[in-house]
């Protein structure tokens, strides 16, 4: 079962969404009557959203007047 035919099955209609694989089992979807979009993976014909807040921490190198700071973003 793909994730459109558990969203008509669930929505008892014919939803209409756009679909991108991200990997990782995970899949984009976005609705095109609403916009929004949601990162998503299917596990056993459940569809489970994935928070979308997955942080990359990165160390980024700032020059400021008193000298270079190391800040980290997240």
């Amino acid at each position: 079962m793909n994730i459109q035919t558990a969203l008509d099955n669930y929505l008892n209609k014919k939803a209409r969404i756009t679909q991108k694989d991200v990997g990782n089992g995970y899949n984009e979807v976005c609705d095109l009557d609403t916009g929004d979009c949601y990162t998503v993976r299917m596990k056993d014909g459940l569809i489970e959203r994935i928070d979308n807040t997955m942080n990359v921490n990165k160390r980024v190198q700032v020059e400021t007047p008193s000298g270079i700071k190391q800040l980290l973003n997240g």
